[in-house]
């Protein structure tokens, strides 16, 4: 009779022993491949966590310092304000005393005037009087009102510029 199976017993136990030995040392070794690669994944996360809190630290630094500078710019701009209205009032009671209210421009100069790119004519009617006939007149108080008016406001506009130039300056 033909052996079908050539190999004694003791060579299957060899076989099978090598066979397990083999799917062993392959499961050992992908084992301790997992591990190295879980260690390496989670190195590069805690790189990546690390990242991301230095750049939300330097965000909230920044942010902080850009809060400091503006509300130093806004405290600066509402004390200049404050000065620019003590200043008007003073200015202001200045103005009644050295001029006469006498009249500078009639109704017709003011027509022309209204409207024009940044002027908005709003004086009152003349009370009485021949100069007062035609409507609308400007005297030499509500001139010079108004060009106290100009430069507050331009003051304002150009302190307001100023400190908005000043905040994104201090931003670089």
């Amino acid at each position: 009779m033909i052996d079908v199976f050539p190999l004694k017993s003791w060579a299957w136990v060899a076989v099978l022993l090598l066979c397990i030995a083999l799917v062993g040392g392959g499961a050992a070794g992908a084992a301790v491949m997992a591990w190295r690669k879980n260690a390496e994944i989670a190195d590069l996360r805690a790189d990546a966590a690390r990242r991301e809190a230095q750049i939300a630290e330097q965000a909230s630094r920044a942010l902080l310092e850009a809060q400091t500078r503006g509300d130093a710019l806004s405290r600066q701009l509402t004390a200049a304000a404050r000065a620019a209205s003590r200043l008007r009032k003073e200015r202001d009671d200045a103005v009644r005393t050295a001029t006469t209210g006498r009249v500078c421009l009639d109704a017709d100069a003011l027509r022309v005037l209204d409207g024009a790119p940044g002027l908005a004519v709003a004086l009152p009617t003349a009370a009485s009087g021949t100069a007062g006939a035609d409507g609308a007149i400007a005297t030499d108080t509500d001139l010079a009102r108004w060009a106290l008016a100009a430069g507050e406001q331009y003051e304002a506009c150009r302190g307001r510029l100023g400190a908005l130039i000043e905040f994104h300056e201090g931003a670089r």
